[in-house]
């Protein structure tokens, strides 16, 4: 594909990156010189310096002949009039970010056909969606949807009394669910039958999302998460205190600025919102943040989230969920006891990489920083894999088919069920066996 990316900040450089290894013509564009000599140096792509909402700097970079221009600069209304520019000019489609207050109305991650532009994605919204699953669930720390939401890819921990330690995965019964993962020591591997699992282990659990609770209780003790604290009334802050009232969690909100923690106060009158430090102990300490099900720290400093949320674990508190806006520091969060870390950056990232796929595949989700991804495939009628017993396949090592969304609805598969022509696979590889279970649901060379 020809895509344009316009912004190249921290969202615009992870996308051209991804690009890059996916062997896309790129074309990133800038108004600072140094960030674009900056991606000259690390990338093999064109470049422009220049105002991406210009109409000359865009017929410039092809955009009357791109696939896709992505819009991500850190103004939202220059992300509209680019795309807006862009489809005008002759561009096939156009993705603008947006982040601010104004355009967190609609309360909808992603808006399709806002203001013209094809697709408008806020980040912050769906970040605050992304832990309001996190919620619901019981005991997850990452929860994906797939298939339209009819499948769900969940991550637990395995702790000291989990009554599936020790025991081959063949032996476990799960409700239409299979263990499609696990994480152990930082590595991640797709485990086979004879494979048990131990203390301390990070699972996937992949199944019917009718069923994903069920197989979450083998796995943990926790519910779902009746009282919450929240510190930040920005986007991500309200729209998170406003979800989980909805389903019917006692929130308290912290906030430092007066005027938004009023602002807050207004909008949601059922929260409990205090005008606050959120990284002061003794006010967690009072309001008993300790007792709440779910800390999350959402505000826009890295430091004030990641200090509340150790405050938090000191209390007493036992998850905590904190938002990160440099991405290269999440995993050094996780190493000093934060739960769940999660950044807008890549929430972004990863939700525009996916219209950059080939029609076979509907989505890719990435897990555990590139280790593997998660495949919607749409099986073609002349591919290898199709109308062939599983079992028959030559699935390669580091690959898994876990589940086949056809017209009977939703399987997860066993070694005779077959995948028919115009049929969702969701597979689960490692990015060494990526390429060899892919052209298994290829369509084949003339």
């Amino acid at each position: 594909m020809n895509i344009v990316v316009v912004g190249i900040g921290q969202v615009g450089r992870h996308i051209v990156e991804m690009l890059e290894w996916e062997r896309h013509d790129v074309v990133a564009i800038d108004d600072s010189p140094a960030t674009i000599q900056e991606v000259e140096e690390r990338h093999d792509v064109a470049t422009l310096i220049g105002y991406g909402a210009n109409d000359a700097i865009l017929r410039q970079a092809g955009v009357e002949s791109a696939d896709l221009l992505v819009a991500v600069t850190n103004n939202d209304e220059v992300n509209l009039v680019t795309a807006l520019a862009a489809r005008r000019l002759g561009a096939k489609r156009a993705i603008a970010r947006v982040q601010g207050q104004a355009w967190s109305d609609a309360r909808e991650g992603v808006a399709y056909g806002m203001l013209g532009v094809d697709v408008v994605i806020n980040p912050r919204l769906l970040l605050a969606q992304e832990v309001a699953k996190i919620a619901r669930s019981h005991g997850a720390l990452e929860v994906i949807d797939l298939a339209n939401d009819r499948v769900e890819l969940v991550q637990v921990e395995l702790s000291k009394g989990c009554r599936m330690l020790k025991k081959p995965l063949s032996k476990l019964e799960l409700p239409n669910t299979l263990v499609a993962a696990i994480v152990r020591n930082g590595e991640l591997s797709v485990p086979g039958g004879a494979d048990v699992l131990r203390q301390d282990d990070r699972i996937y659990l992949l199944g019917r999302r009718e069923n994903i609770e069920e197989a979450e209780d083998l796995f943990t003790t926790s519910r779902q998460a009746r009282s919450a604290c929240i510190v930040g009334g920005g986007v991500i802050g309200t729209a998170l205190a406003r979800m989980l009232c909805a389903d019917g969690a006692n929130v308290m909100l912290i906030e430092r600025d007066g005027d938004k923690a009023r602002a807050v106060a207004e909008q949601l009158p059922q929260v409990t919102v205090l005008q606050g430090d959120g990284t002061d102990l003794a006010l967690l300490k009072d309001e008993r943040a300790a007792e709440v099900d779910l800390f999350v720290a959402t505000s826009n400093e890295d430091e004030t989230n990641l200090m509340s949320c150790l405050l938090a674990k000191r209390t007493g508190n036992t998850r905590t969920i904190c938002v990160v806006h440099r991405p290269d520091y999440m995993e050094i969060y996780k190493q000093l006891g934060i739960d769940v870390v999660l950044s807008p950056r890549l929430v972004a990232s990863d939700h525009i990489l996916r219209f950059t796929r080939s029609r076979e595949i509907k989505s890719l989700t990435v897990l555990e920083g590139g280790q593997a991804e998660v495949l919607e495939i749409i099986a073609p009628p002349d591919s290898r894999g199709v109308n062939v017993p599983l079992k028959r396949l030559n699935v390669p090592r580091g690959s898994l088919i876990a589940a086949i969304v056809g017209e009977g609805g939703v399987t997860i598969p066993r070694g005779d069920d077959v995948v028919n022509p115009g049929d969702t696979v969701i597979v689960l590889t490692t990015t060494r066996a990526r390429a060899a279970i892919s052209r298994l649901f290829q369509k084949r060379a003339l």
